[in-house]
């Protein structure tokens, strides 16, 4: 992994954070920044900072903080934001809550308000915990952490990627021709018993995409089961790109096949009106995002 980024807290809060940044470094972790001292001028490298972690880990304590000159919130909650605008753009990436205390010992409204607006929208990639220990959150976050290498591969930018099975190969060319004339597209032959990770692929190319399309005809017993897999994998409802599954009316085994799930368009049309639904999903995403 590339380092974990350890936010600045309160001056409350700083034996802990330093308990915290040993047992890390302990525990082979690569921790930034190892300083307590900061001021204006570094400010702008936190986005910096945080952007070049794999995760960070944020120290909350029962007082909200001094506000920052010139905006509406503390330090240790301006960090945050910053970490949650990081995972919305990465799922991979991970948000670590550590807040050893019971709500119920927060007399500070502002603080009570913060966490528990925390609590209340924990959503893929943000862990909370409030374990008095530093070494069981760093055994947790060990765990959670944990990931085998990734293949990189070579990925370009796109607004339609077009995933369909090999028993659906000619009439997706058909799809794809019809739509690459309008809108840049790239698309994925799954093969079956291939070496390669199709589904790490997915999760790559989908990033860099503006609309993920998994299409089946004859396939619907793969389609089904892919679809749940990717979604999970780029983040499920947090992930930036919506998925498209559609299916072929034809034939009538077809109807029933649909997932439903949040940033996910299930449906089944005629083959003859796909590449127009396509069309029509990718004009809602562009103008929703002009």
């Amino acid at each position: 992994m590339s380092g974990i980024y350890l936010a600045f807290t309160t001056n409350q809060q700083d034996d802990k954070r330093h308990d915290l940044f040993n047992t890390l470094l302990k525990a082979n972790f690569q921790v930034y920044p190892s300083n307590l001292e900061y001021d204006n001028g570094f400010f702008s490298h936190i986005t910096e900072e945080i952007n070049s972690a794999s995760c960070s880990v944020h120290i909350f304590g029962l007082d909200y903080g001094s506000l920052l000159e010139g905006q509406s919130i503390s330090l240790a909650h301006y960090q945050y934001n910053v970490a949650l605008n990081k995972l919305k753009e990465n799922s991979s990436y991970k948000i670590f809550v550590w807040f050893p205390y019971s709500i119920n010992d927060i007399k500070d409204e502002l603080q009570l308000k913060f966490i528990s607006d925390i609590r209340n929208n924990i959503t893929h990639g943000i862990n909370f915990s409030n374990t008095s220990s530093a070494i069981q959150l760093v055994d947790d976050l060990r765990t959670s952490v944990k990931v085998e290498s990734k293949q990189e591969f070579d990925i370009k930018d796109t607004d339609v990627f077009l995933v369909y099975n090999q028993l659906d190969d000619y009439d997706a060319n058909d799809v794809a021709e019809m739509l690459s004339d309008i809108i840049p597209i790239e698309k994925l032959n799954i093969v079956q018993d291939s070496d390669m990770d199709y589904s790490e692929f997915c999760a790559q190319q989908i990033g860099k995409s503006k609309l993920a399309v998994i299409y089946f005809k004859e396939s619907s017993d793969w389609a089904l089961p892919f679809t749940q897999q990717i979604w999970k994998k780029i983040g499920g409802a947090s992930s930036h790109t919506p998925i498209l599954l559609i299916g072929d009316e034809d034939p009538e085994t077809n109807t029933n096949k649909k997932f439903k799930a949040p940033k996910v368009v299930s449906l089944i049309v005629a083959g003859e009106l796909i590449p127009l639904e396509i069309k029509v999903q990718y004009d809602k995403i562009i103008e929703a995002i002009s």
